[in-house]
C-alpha cells in the first residue's frame, strides 16, 4: 500500500524557514575608554625622623616620656597642583594609624603630572555640617567609625590619646592620660604641601604619594610648643589648645 504524502501548512513551513536561517551578527559591547587613574596614598609615621611605633615610649621635646595610644585624623578637599592648575581628587578621607600607618586608593583621579598637593585637616564644613545618617556604610563619614560628636553635631578632625610622664628619667610605663581631640569648623585647616618631584597620572594606572607624619611633632613648632604638664584634654571645649594642636599636626606633614 502507498503511503500519502505528508503536507504541512504553509504557516508552519514559513515559520520553519525563518527558524532554520542564518544566525544574525552581533555587534561585540564596546569597550569604556579608561580617561582617570588611581593613586594610592600612604601616610607613614615617624619619630624623631625614625619608624614610628604605637604604644611604644618615646621622649618628646620638653624630655617627657610619651606612649601615644591611638592616632585617627580626616583630610578633606584633596587637590594635586602644578603652578596654577589644580584637580579634586578627594573630598574627605579617615585615616587610622593604629598599626603604625594606613593606606588609602583614590579612583578617578584626573590625569596630568602634578607637583604638589593642596589639603585640609580635618572635614570641610559642608560635609560636617551634614546629617551623618546620608553617609552610606563604608563612608569616611560613616557613623560606625566613632568619629561623630552627637553633642556638638560635627565631627572629630583629630583624636591624640595616649599616656606620658613629666619625668624624662622614669622607667615604668607613664600613666598619666592625655587625650586630645579637635572638631568643629573652626579647626578646619588648610595647608599647602610640596611633593618631592612629580607624580603622573595615567589613564587606567596607579601611581603613589607617600606622605611621611613626624608624630613627635604634634608637640611642637619651630616657634610654639605644646606642654603636657598644662595642655593635656581637649573634647572640643578648649578651643585655643585644639586649634595649636591642629597647627602642629599640619606642620608635621611632608611628602616623600
Amino acid at each position: 500500500m502507498k503511503l500519502a504524502a505528508r503536507r504541512f501548512p504553509i504557516p508552519f513551513m514559513f515559520v520553519l524557514l525563518v527558524a532554520c536561517g542564518p544566525d544574525e551578527p552581533v555587534e561585540p559591547t564596546p569597550t569604556p575608554t579608561t580617561t582617570t587613574g588611581q593613586l594610592k596614598v600612604i601616610v607613614r609615621p615617624t619619630w624623631n625622623g625614625a619608624p614610628f611605633v604605637m604604644n611604644t615610649v618615646y621622649h618628646n621635646v620638653s624630655d617627657y616620656r610619651v606612649k601615644v595610644e591611638g592616632l585617627k585624623f580626616y583630610l578633606g578637599d584633596v587637590r594635586l597642583v602644578n603652578g596654577s592648575s589644580s584637580s579634586v581628587v578627594k573630598d574627605v578621607e579617615f585615616f587610622d594609624l593604629a598599626h603604625n600607618g594606613d593606606t588609602v586608593l583614590w579612583t578617578g583621579v584626573p590625569t596630568g603630572t602634578w607637583n604638589g598637593m593642596q589639603l585640609g585637616f580635618g572635614v570641610p564644613q559642608t560635609l560636617n555640617d551634614a546629617d551623618p545618617i546620608v553617609y552610606p556604610p563604608g563612608h569616611p563619614l560613616d557613623l560606625a567609625r566613632g568619629t561623630y560628636w552627637t553633642w556638638a553635631t560635627a565631627y572629630r578632625f583629630l583624636q591624640f590619646d595616649g599616656r606620658y610622664d613629666l619625668n624624662g628619667a622614669s622607667t615604668g610605663a607613664p600613666a598619666s592620660p592625655f587625650s586630645m581631640h579637635t572638631g568643629l569648623n573652626a579647626c578646619y585647616q588648610q595647608f599647602d604641601l610640596a611633593l618631592n618631584g612629580e607624580v603622573t597620572i595615567t589613564a587606567g594606572n596607579t601611581s603613589t604619594i607617600v606622605l611621611d607624619l613626624a608624630v613627635d611633632g604634634f608637640f611642637h613648632t619651630d616657634s610654639d610648643t605644646l606642654d603636657l604638664a598644662t595642655e593635656n584634654q581637649t573634647h572640643g571645649t578648649d578651643l585655643p589648645l585644639a586649634q595649636k594642636l591642629t597647627n602642629n599636626a599640619v606642620h608635621s606633614f611632608s611628602a616623600e
